[in-house]
């Protein structure tokens, strides 16, 4: 049995968080024993790791004052972990250094970011190249990640692994007209309606504001955009401003957002491998999406791929697709193939499970 401690910033609304919960729920529960540590608050996804059978240690109710640098200290001196799994940067720019101070256990670390110094910003390439210095492995969710994290933060290709994320494939799935039915309901939509939706964090990286735009030159086709974030405001005035947007708010239902919808749309600037982009591929809901690498390598010829920021080629490609089931049916058949063939949670954590073995034996 090998004992793994999971360590992420926070479990609020972000690819990571879904990933890590898939991740969990689908390991070997016979040869895996996982824990997470969350180093400021519960979070959105607490109550499902926690329905997973993973316990989840809350480090810190807040950022300040910085109680979780203490407290994940306390717990790995404790508790005898094979592996310390680190997520996002708090994680391992703070956590990841400590623990290889206090304890002996193997360290993975886990880029889920863009690979884009852009995004990331040209700052970040300096602490994140030096605290990879205390990773064992560092697991990379697309190639173009793993020829950042080479390139330009300087971790050997020895330590890099690419594991793309997976997806729970039943509980992301197609439905019935009854439950497409009654998801429209539950999110205030008509039936006859064709929904085009969006779904995410709502930050500057993700270009939500052109749905507003995309929306004007689709008068008949109502917007549904869901998630929470910094530009939240902002786009909540935008969508107030037209007669076939909405709003949505924090979705707690992932699986029924995407049954009550014709098209998903990502416009990203930024992506590195979207789980938004997974689940709807899964849930049998042709994808519309900027064409990045992460994106494009999941897609393949189960999507539509835009240059990034084009309203009118994002509208062109929503107006096609409505007026051609036969064409939206057969990217949402081919989409839910690749999903299963490629992007499995199952896949995943297996893919996983052979690195912290890997890294347990040297």
């Amino acid at each position: 049995m090998i004992r793994v401690l999971h360590v992420i910033d926070h479990l609020g609304l972000g690819g990571a968080q879904s990933a890590l919960v898939d991740m969990v729920a689908h390991r070997d529960s016979r040869q895996l024993d996982a824990e997470v540590a969350v180093m400021h608050g519960r979070g959105l996804f607490a109550e499902a790791l926690e329905q997973a059978g993973v316990k989840v240690h809350e480090l810190a109710p807040s950022k300040w004052p910085p109680l979780y640098a203490v407290n994940l200290v306390r717990l790995v001196r404790e508790q005898a972990y094979d592996v310390l799994h680190f997520h996002l940067q708090g994680a391992n720019w703070l956590g990841k250094p400590l623990c290889a101070l206090v304890c002996r256990s193997s360290r993975v670390a886990h880029d889920h970011s863009s690979a884009d110094w852009r995004f990331r910003g040209w700052w970040s390439l300096l602490p994140d190249g030096l605290t990879h210095l205390f990773s064992h492995r560092v697991v990379a969710v697309s190639a173009g990640v793993a020829d950042f994290l080479a390139g330009w933060e300087g971790v050997p290709h020895r330590k890099i692994r690419v594991v793309p994320n997976g997806v729970d494939t039943s509980g992301f799935a197609p439905v019935t007209p009854e439950k497409r039915a009654a998801a429209r309901r539950a999110l205030a939509l008509d039936d006859g309606d064709f929904v085009v939706g969006a779904l995410g964090r709502l930050a500057p990286e993700k270009n939500f504001a052109i749905l507003a735009e995309v929306a004007r030159m689709c008068p008949d086709v109502r917007f549904i955009l869901g998630g929470s974030g910094p530009e939240e405001a902002m786009l909540r005035r935008s969508f107030e401003k037209l007669g076939n947007g909405v709003l949505a708010g924090q979705i707690t239902d992932r699986a029924e957002f995407y049954a009550a919808l014709d098209v998903f749309v990502l416009p990203s600037r930024h992506e590195a491998l979207p789980m938004t982009i997974l689940e709807a591929m899964a849930s049998g809901v042709p994808v519309v999406a900027s064409n990045l690498e992460g994106i494009a390598s999941a897609l393949g010829d189960g999507g539509l791929l835009t240059l990034p920021g084009n309203a009118e080629e994002i509208a062109a490609f929503i107006r096609a697709l409505r007026d051609d089931p036969a064409r939206r049916d057969g990217l949402a058949a081919r989409a839910r193939g690749r999903v299963k063939e490629f992007f499995s949670a199952a896949r995943t954590a297996g893919r996983i499970e052979e690195i912290y073995r890997e890294v347990c034996r040297s």
